[in-house]
């Protein structure tokens, strides 16, 4: 029987508005011809400031009005309550068109709540999002963090903690200031400068969230709109109005100071009240770096032509991790019309193929550092003043951030995760000084030496000095491949270049492809490149006449302009060619850069990059991705060794591991074998067989598509090293002296007065006299679990061929179903006889029906010190009856061998949980046994959850191996309904501490948690009946995700499409044990002392984070002690995982 539990209903509450509405500037320009004249209410979620500038010039300039668009300002609403205040006022107002602004993290989880709110976004105005945890100190895993209550939540989730509490808005800044909390939820935008201010230039430690522990927050100030408005004429009004508010962006970026005004005027206009909060600096500084910092965000969403873009790829990975759980169907496009917003098709537009590469590389970089201990390095050489970088501030300002910008490469690294340095050399100094230079850079993983230098330096010499190792920039990139060397580094903007037009799909085989420009950095690669791809090349360049320039121009298919000349080229000559701009001038009256061609490239080309959006802003990306390809090319030669042992080789990690047997090392490759299964991801192995010293296995990783090492080897490495480290788990540091006068004969009575130990997270240690009267008062607001599996009387007495009696024990009977027929079911069994064959009959004390030996399995051991304490072995029951039903009748309870005694009519009761229910166990959970009907009565049913895991005879199977990890862990079944695993998400959802009574309850939820983490990662496909999870399949689960799948995702994988009376169910033979292994659902756990060489010693002490065994001996030996009653029927304990 499964619990069945009712939903709680939530009751929404309706708000009223009032509005304000925008009149038009006096001044500003307006159209006389208007395709529409239509209302527009919007909702911001924020108080007007210069997180809403690009609104504010729209709406100071009259932008909105020159559009037909009457705009309404709506009154700030209560955070998180945009979408409803929209639907709320289209309800009222339905011929009005309704927008508002909203994060993504916030958007997407409300809609999916709440459907019937019915909007869609459209647009964004901040590329990522600027949320961040401000403190004063670096933050300890206990730190208190003050939680905006919106995304109380998602903080919880990224920090994987409890310790983000709502916290007041308006005074988070004193908050932090006075030590109520050890950081802030703030934005990198507001309150990140007003400390700084605060802080007299101090600045705060900032720690962005986007990115955190996986986190992906997606888009910012999101732009959506009611669905009904995306239909009919509206749609046009709502791409009019994100054309007004992303022209207010331009103008903001180019003009931060008067955009500051227009905040001011905007504000004024708008008549609406003002936050009262202490994360405001009163000054126009402020508010100037607010609205530069504010206009980065709006960079990132440039793309092609406009800003303001959403890009769907983007936005479906942040649903990913909103909705983690959901299937790629919901996923895909959920809440998002991207087809509002876009630049034309007929554009090849490079930013957000620039922000994947610029990612990877970050990636990159970041991995490397993890496992090298250092960041990848890049040495910058300029020599005298270049004249296109004299322009270098002004293009960061209006075209990149610092993070992402070609002209600042020291600030772009370092965000990024690499090392660069500048060296600049004045222009007066001779070639031997500049390689002198160069010389000092050995380094460095990459070298860049820009161009063009002076005309006295011999180029030559210097570019030859370079490192083709080092030679990041590609000056060696032609004669490299022409000799073979295909890991040369490509040039930066060529590489950009055929990146581009493999994004678009423009394929140059056999197409007539004109290169303008010969430049050794930019278009003779080009040129090699494109003949490298099949293409009919032909390469103009400043000698070729202007008419024969016409021709050919007209002729091409494909046109990659690298002049760098404006006007050079007229449009009107392009014939429906594919157009690359590669050569871009900065125009200093225009304030904005210009390609080679004059005229209308639109009208004349098929398709082509625009100017800016198109090469541009791939450069700084590929560098980049070329420095950290240099870093791991670096480490990679032969010979060199990680950290670990791994020995790096090309495009291959190997390690060998030495065993004193064959044996041993074909075990060692089953395990292997094992874990690269569960990765998908197997190893090359060689044995090498050293006569007496032993035999070795070599262990070689490598990605075969990628044909270089990628993060897949790296995982797997690590989960090897997890399982076949020398650092062995030694049982004898678990162990501990157990007087036999502190082993439990029997119970206590009654029922629930045994003592309780509780050991807090942080280690302390109390005792209580008594369990009943104490439990309850410690738990309220936590939700606990129980194992409510039913133990069978599966003790039987037979009498041999000679008529001698022998016990006669069932091993297992969660694999059965025990409503099934004796003689349909073989039992697993142990005879206590060492003279046990295939076809011995053995008859039931009773005179119960023969029972017949049909399988031998081996020695059953049940303690070190013996030889074998019978026969392992497989039995037939000769009976109609059930197994059920036969056991009742024949059997007796089966208490444990150490309590050397039989099995007394008490023992019926004592030895079964007051809230057993389903048959299975051969042993009790006996940390259940403590619980009363009162007990639990005054914790609440609400707060509690029941699974099963049948407990097998091998929980008394000592550990009797020197390394624990060579142990053989027998598999017990598990169910749990549907219902009840939801009851237990929706618990973790509501952070509630979780306390699991018993370490099979625990087994079961770690398993649970593994079963469901393979699912995310969509390396399962098994039923949700039907799972399994080895001995040490969390190892590799462990390397390859972390802890970037959150217990509350992993268990909603495993219950996705089922419903409530679905039951998911499989078995388990998952070993936890210290150091490695790290409990992922358990917060608190509840259970009795266990045996010194048992493995749930190495449960609790994983449990506790005790890679010594120190910890766990020492309660254990203070509690004998204090006179605590050990074992099966014995007092129990309270642990709190370290840390929670």
């Amino acid at each position: 029987m499964w619990r069945f539990r009712s939903a709680a209903l939530r009751e929404r509450t309706s708000t009223c508005y009032h509005r304000a509405k925008v009149s038009s500037n006096a001044n500003a320009p307006h159209s006389n011809g208007k395709r529409f004249q239509h209302d527009l209410a919007l909702q911001l979620d924020y108080y007007m400031s210069p997180q809403f500038c690009g609104v504010a010039s729209a709406i100071v300039n009259g932008s909105y009005s020159s559009k037909g668009i009457d705009l309404t300002v709506l009154p700030t609403c209560p955070v998180g309550e945009e979408q409803a205040s929209v639907r709320t006022y289209l309800d009222a107002n339905p011929s009005v068109v309704g927008m508002g602004t909203v994060e993504q993290n916030i958007f997407i989880p409300t809609l999916q709540a709440k459907p019937d709110l019915k909007c869609t976004a459209v647009a964004a105005m901040f590329g990522e999002s600027p949320l961040c945890i401000a403190s004063l100190n670096e933050l300890s895993s206990d730190s208190g963090i003050g939680t905006h209550e919106d995304t109380v939540d998602i903080m919880r989730r990224i920090l994987d903690s409890d310790k983000a509490v709502a916290s007041p808005r308006s005074s988070k800044i004193n908050d932090l200031l006075s030590n109520k909390y050890e950081g802030i939820q703030a934005y990198t935008t507001t309150e990140v400068p007003t400390l700084r201010r605060a802080l007299d230039g101090k600045d705060p430690i900032v720690t962005r969230l986007e990115g955190l522990n996986g986190a992906k927050l997606g888009y910012s100030q999101v732009l959506f709109a009611a669905d009904e408005c995306l239909q009919d004429d509206r749609r046009a009004i709502i791409e009019a109005f994100c054309e007004a508010t992303c022209d207010g962006w331009e103008h903001v970026i180019r003009n931060p100071k008067e955009a500051v005004e227009m905040v001011k005027e905007a504000q004024k206009m708008l008549g609406l009240d003002d936050e009262s909060n202490d994360h405001w600096h009163p000054s126009d500084d402020f508010m100037l770096e607010m609205t530069e910092k504010c206009g980065d965000y709006v960079k990132g969403t440039f793309e092609g032509d406009r800003y303001g873009v959403i890009d769907k790829k983007r936005w479906d990975e942040a649903n990913g991790w909103l909705l983690q759980g959901k299937s790629e169907g919901e996923i895909d496009g959920f809440g998002l019309d991207a087809a509002v917003w876009q630049p034309s098709q007929q554009l090849l537009s490079g930013n957000n193929l620039a922000r994947s590469i610029l990612s990877k590389a970050k990636s990159s970089a970041e991995c490397f550092q993890k496992l090298h201990g250092r960041k990848p390095s890049l040495a910058v050489v300029t020599v005298g003043d270049l004249e296109r970088y004299k322009q270098g501030d002004r293009r960061r300002e209006i075209y990149s951030t610092a993070s992402e910008s070609w002209f600042n490469k020291t600030a772009a690294g370092e965000a990024n995760g690499f090392v660069v340095k500048e060296i600049r050399l004045n222009s007066s100094a001779t070639t031997d000084e500049l390689l002198s230079q160069i010389y000092t850079l050995r380094d460095f993983d990459g070298i860049q030496v820009m161009w063009p230098m002076p005309d006295h330096i011999d180029t030559a010499r210097v570019y030859s000095a370079i490192n083709f190792q080092q030679d990041v920039d590609g000056i060696h990139y032609i004669g490299q491949t022409e000799i073979g060397n295909e890991n040369a580094y490509p040039p930066v903007t060529p590489a950009a270049t055929v990146a581009l037009l493999d994004e678009f799909d423009v394929e140059v085989k056999g197409k007539r492809v004109l290169v303008i420009g010969r430049s050794p950095i930019v278009g003779s690669p080009i040129a090699h490149m494109m003949r490298e791809m099949g293409a009919a090349v032909t390469v103009a360049h400043n000698q070729v006449p202007l008419e024969t320039l016409k021709e050919i121009v007209g002729e091409a298919e494909v046109i990659i302009s690298c002049a760098g000349m404006p006007g050079a080229i007229k449009a009107e000559w392009i014939n429906g060619a594919v157009v690359v701009n590669v050569g871009t001038t900065f125009d200093e009256v225009k304030d904005s850069l210009v390609s080679d061609f004059d005229g209308d490239i639109e009208k004349n080309a098929s398709r082509f990059s625009p100017v800016p959006g198109g090469i541009g802003p791939l450069s700084l990306p590929i560098l980049l991705n070329n420095v950290a390809k240099a870093a791991w090319d670096g480490m990679g030669t032969a010979g060199s060794v990680l950290s670990n042992g791994w020995e790096l080789e090309t495009a291959k990690l190997r390690k060998k591991y030495h065993f004193d047997s064959y044996k041993e090392a074909l075990d060692a490759a089953k395990k292997v074998d094992k874990l690269s299964t569960v990765m998908d991801h197997h190893a090359n192995m060689q044995f090498t067989h050293k006569c007496v010293d032993g035999v070795d296995l070599e262990l070689e990783f490598f990605t075969f598509e990628a044909k270089q090492i990628t993060q897949k080897d790296y995982d797997a490495a690590q989960a090897v090293d997890m399982i076949l480290s020398a650092n062995q788990v030694k049982m004898s540091r678990y162990s501990y002296e157990l007087d036999e006068k502190s082993i439990a004969q029997y119970p206590a009575s009654p029922r629930g007065s045994s003592k309780l130990l509780r050991c807090e997270a942080n280690g302390n240690v109390a005792y209580h006299g008594n369990f009943s009267k104490s439990f309850a008062s410690m738990v309220r607001g936590c939700h606990l679990v129980f194992n409510d599996s039913r133990v069978l009387d599966a003790r039987l007495f037979v009498k041999d061929g000679s008529g001698s009696n022998v016990e006669l024990m069932i091993l297992d009977l969660g694999s059965i179903d025990v409503e099934g027929t004796c003689v349909g079911t073989p039992l697993q069994a142990m005879i206590r006889s060492s003279e046990v064959k295939a076809g011995d009959v053995f008859q039931e004390f009773q005179g119960k029906g023969e029972i017949e030996v049909v399988e031998v399995k081996g020695i059953w051991e049940e303690d070190e010190k013996s030889d074998g304490n019978g026969t392992e072995c497989f039995v037939r029951i000769k009976s109609n009856d059930s197994v059920e039903d036969y056991l009742a009748s024949a059997g007796s309870v089966p208490i444990p061998p150490y309590l050397s005694r039989e099995s007394q009519e008490t023992d019926k009761e004592a030895y079964n949980n007051t809230y057993a229910e389903n048959a299975g166990s051969v042993a009790a959970p006996t940390a259940g046994l403590h619980f009363t009907e009162a007990v639990l009565n005054e914790i609440g049913e609400k707060n509690c959850s029941y699974l099963s895991l049948h407990v097998g005879a091998g929980t008394f199977k000592p550990v009797m191996v020197d390394d624990a990890r060579d142990h053989e862990m027998h598999a017990e079944s598990f169910a749990v309904s549907v219902r009840e695993l939801k009851r237990i998400i929706a618990a973790l959802k509501e952070k509630k501490p979780l306390i699991v009574v018993g370490t099979t309850s625990s087994r079961t939820l770690e398993s649970l948690y593994w079963c469901g983490a393979k699912r995310v990662q969509g390396l399962d496909n098994s039923s949700s009946n039907n799972l399994f999870l080895g001995q040490f399949d969390w190892v590799p689960l462990k390397a390859m995700a972390g802890r970037s799948v959150s217990r509350v995702a992993a268990l909603e994988a495993l219950v996705e499409g089922l419903g409530d009376d679905d039951i998911v169910a499989g078995s388990t033979a998952l070993m936890i044990s210290p150091p490695n292994y790290e409990f992922m659902v358990v917060d608190h756990l509840v259970t009795n002392f266990h045996a010194p060489d048992s493995t749930l010693m190495l449960l609790v002490a994983a449990f506790m984070k005790d890679g010594t065994g120190s910890k766990i001996r020492q309660i254990y030996e203070n509690a004998q002690k204090n006179s605590y009653r050990f074992l099966s029927y014995g007092d129990v304990c309270m642990f709190s995982r370290p840390g929670s």
